[in-house]
């Protein structure tokens, strides 16, 4: 009869190297989603169509203050945990394997089907944040962090505010109009609203 494995437990260095290991992956993340944004092309005439490069600067905008919100997310967690699981590191890993994909939403020609396209990018978005709320709930767990201020957290986490709802209905009905560039300001909302709240008000001040 086979033995069940035990799930394995790291501290110390271990969690502190993927806490490195994470900063220097986000930094490259921001990197390379920066080279990513295509010039500008020359025209007959010598003019220059803007369209393509405006609409990966917005898209690299977006993209980029999601990243940074997930960076300060993370670094907060990393000062509060001391150990993980295995699996959490392995989930962990999928989450960072998962932003790295980001600088690939630069490169792509959402021309043609702009409303499908912004579809799957909040669905991509949200996708992520559920995957990096689960972790993060597993790991106060393991860490014995007080049930109250686990539970608050995660509730935090997983609200969704009537105001993003309406954001991200309206970026996307504006993705299949006319006016479909105008989508790309009005889901900036989302990553500055998120920033905000990550990093300018205190999450255990008393509410």
């Amino acid at each position: 009869m086979n033995k069940k494995r035990k799930v394995a437990v790291y501290e110390g260095h271990m969690v502190s190297s993927l806490k490195s290991f994470t900063d220097a992956v986000m930094s490259i993340i921001a990197t390379i989603m920066v080279l990513e944004i295509p010039l500008p092309m020359v025209l007959r005439g010598g003019h220059y169509d803007f369209s393509k490069t405006i609409s990966s600067l917005i898209i690299f905008f977006v993209s980029f203050l999601v990243v940074v919100s997930f960076y300060f997310q993370f670094t907060k967690f990393f000062s509060k945990v001391h150990k993980l699981s295995g699996w959490q590191i392995f989930a962990y890993t999928i989450f960072l394997m998962l932003v790295s994909l980001f600088p690939l939403m630069t490169q792509v020609d959402n021309s043609s089907h702009p409303g499908y396209f912004m579809i799957i990018y909040i669905l991509y978005i949200v996708g992520i944040s559920r995957l990096a709320s689960w972790i993060i709930g597993c790991a106060y767990r393991l860490n014995g962090i007080k049930r109250i201020q686990m539970v608050k957290r995660i509730q935090m986490m997983k609200r969704v505010p009537w105001d993003l709802m309406i954001m991200t209905a309206l970026s996307i009905g504006l993705s299949f109009t006319g006016i479909r560039q105008a989508s790309g300001y009005v889901m900036l909302y989302l990553p500055v609203r998120s920033l905000i709240s990550s990093i300018v008000y205190d999450e255990n001040e008393e509410k």
